[in-house]
């Protein structure tokens, strides 16, 4: 399809200036194709329902990886507008079409391959392709079960090491701990994850006790990832492990400690070298069982050596935060979390909160759940520990939830994705009504030795 000339010398400039530093070792007989999303259709301003995406084979049509990609749209706007193609040799894209009706065009373009050019048409009354649907992940588990818990976000600058994403999560076939043990993905976009070549999950397991509950970030400062996670043996231990490429990682250090289970779900935050805040969830001696729980925050100089606790004020009516996730918002200078909500004496939680904080300590909780049990199948009957991020730039949030079925003799685990915009999530969570009321869960109650 044509596309513009102004389009093409734009992209033309960008790789002559990368060709030099950039690109797999010989694009002499690359081949370049669509794979999808040309021909879609938005209303202005949105984005398309499809992401567009190209694949770069060599002459004998094998992919190649870590071939530079250069996206530009002519009206709208692409994002990310450079990427390097996976081992699979895909790359792709999110296209959000122009404020103004009409039709929009687009190129990609890599060394040593002709550019491939897109259209779409931006038109009032077409669905606006920003929300996606809740939907399971594949997420391949070293075990073979495909079954995953606590799942965890981490945005990568540009390319790093062949990913701008990565997550986190936890087999857990059927509740079975021996599984649960933190294992990294890497991708281009939310939706899609693969291990990375060369790694074999887990990327830890235990020297005792069994392991849960990971949380990661990525550091500017050592340009490395950072894991955290928990050990649970007689006590809590939560323990950080690194990686400058996702696929070697550090020896454990153990950076924090607490008796059983006062110290669940550690949640870090980076917001400078200096300054680094850790939220966990303190549910006494007793857990699961806990009559209540409350949400601790502690602080640190360097990640690795950390403050006393210091209680934070989140209060949810109906119960009390279980698993939880705070991720620091920049462009809305505002901290996150998302927490499923447990009862007194059971935490097979049912339903999943948002709350927000100017500090991370004094959080803004809202009346209706983020997500209930049951919106899909694979989530009938818990909804647990989740992960949560927002684009500025497309004002749209992106959730990984993580719950489980029950399928008759144990509960079947998974993690699922969806993506809608900032107004729609606060409109789901603003409404007066009266507070949803779920029945419990058909399986049995989560315990201290079966909960993930």
């Amino acid at each position: 399809m044509a596309v513009s000339a102004a389009i093409v010398a734009i992209v033309a400039m960008s790789v002559g200036c990368t060709q030099e530093r950039e690109g797999p070792t010989s694009s002499a007989m690359q081949q370049f194709e669509i794979v999808s999303g040309d021909g879609q259709r938005a209303a202005p301003g949105h984005v398309l329902p499809k992401r567009v995406t190209v694949r770069v084979v060599d002459g004998k049509g094998r992919p190649v990886a870590n071939a530079r990609v250069l996206w530009q749209a002519w009206k709208g706007k692409i994002s990310p507008d450079s990427a390097l193609t996976d081992d699979a040799g895909f790359a792709s894209a999110t296209w959000r079409m122009p404020d103004s009706a009409g039709r929009d065009s687009a190129v990609a373009m890599t060394p040593g391959a002709n550019s491939l050019g897109f259209t779409a048409l931006a038109e009032e009354g077409a669905s606006g392709g920003e929300e996606v649907a809740l939907y399971p992940l594949a997420l391949e588990t070293y075990d073979g079960s495909n079954q995953a818990v606590h799942p965890d976000h981490v945005r990568l600058p540009t390319d790093w090491e062949g990913a701008t994403q990565a997550l986190l999560a936890t087999p857990y076939p059927f509740g079975n701990a021996n599984y649960e043990n933190p294992s990294y993905y890497a991708g281009y976009d939310a939706e899609e994850w693969t291990v990375p070549s060369g790694l074999t999950n887990p990327i830890v397991r235990p020297s005792g006790g069994y392991l849960s509950d990971p949380d990661a970030l990525y550091d500017p400062g050592t340009d490395r990832v950072r894991v955290y996670y928990r050990q649970v043996t007689a006590d809590n231990r939560i323990w950080l492990i690194t990686s400058a490429d996702g696929i070697r990682w550090s020896t454990p250090e153990l950076v924090a400690s607490a008796p059983n289970h006062q110290i669940i779900s550690p949640t870090i935050v980076r917001r400078a070298s200096n300054d680094w805040l850790m939220w966990a969830v303190n549910a006494g001696a007793r857990g699961c069982t806990s009559a209540s729980t409350t949400v601790e925050l502690r602080r640190s100089t360097d990640g690795e050596h950390w403050s006393a606790p210091q209680p934070v004020s989140l209060d949810q009516a109906g119960g009390f935060a279980w698993h939880i996730d705070v991720e620091w918002i920049a462009g809305l200078n505002e901290y996150w979390a998302v927490y499923p909500l447990k009862t007194a004496g059971d935490c097979t939680t049912r339903a999943l909160y948002f709350a927000t904080s100017p500090d991370g300590l004094h959080w803004q909780t809202y009346p209706q759940p983020l997500l209930s049990r049951g919106a899909i199948p694979e989530l009938m009957d818990v909804v647990y520990r989740s992960s949560i991020d927002y684009d500025a730039e497309l004002d749209e949030v992106s959730i990984w939830y993580s719950g489980a079925r029950y399928d008759g003799s144990a509960y079947v685990w998974r993690v699922a994705y969806e993506r809608l915009s900032l107004a729609s999530m606060l409109g789901r969570m603003s409404t007066l009504a009266a507070r949803l009321e779920l029945p419990p869960a058909k399986g049995p109650a989560l315990t201290n030795e079966t909960a993930p």
